[in-house]
């Protein structure tokens, strides 16, 4: 006999108010299922990106803003030749001991992508490199693991600024 044929049968033979008691409960053991699998867990995940969302969009926008007009010295240095932007940001990546994956779209344009890391972190890496490049965001992209740990994969293109 199936489980199904089975479970049917256990539950006729119990009591008009046995099955009542029997539903009360698995009603209440279904509530606190869902609250603490579900709800619990992302009413901390909302509360934690609260605070997060907006640090990390004003560092996000003031990436994306263009770098002065008046170069700094360490831009000058950092392109020495007329070298392209690929060669330079390998040459920080190398230099700060950060494996990611760039690929030249141009000469000007460079999409990289950075290692599995805190968001935090990779923002401040891509600031840093931004600077020293004297480069901008022109297309940003995080895919988060959804953890608590809160790392996640960036995916930029960065274009010398003009």
């Amino acid at each position: 006999m199936p489980i199904q044929q089975k479970l049917g049968q256990w539950w006729q033979e119990r009591s008009g108010r046995e099955r009542r008691i029997l539903a009360a409960w698995l009603a209440a053991v279904a509530l606190l299922a869902l609250w603490f699998g579900v709800c619990a867990p992302l009413f901390q995940r909302i509360a934690a990106l609260e605070k997060r969302v907006p640090e990390l969009e004003m560092l996000l926008n003031r990436m994306r803003a263009r770098p002065s007009a008046g170069k700094s010295v360490a831009d000058a240095a950092a392109r020495p030749g007329g070298e392209d932007l690929r060669s330079v940001l390998y040459a920080q990546l190398a230099e700060s001991g950060i494996s990611a994956e760039l690929r030249a779209l141009s000469p000007t344009r460079v999409e990289m992508r950075l290692p599995e890391m805190p968001v935090k972190e990779a923002l401040d890496v891509l600031d840093a490199m931004r600077q020293q490049a004297g480069a901008r965001v022109a297309v940003f992209g995080a895919r988060s693991d959804g953890s608590a740990s809160g790392t996640a994969r960036v995916v930029v293109e960065l274009e010398s600024a003009p």
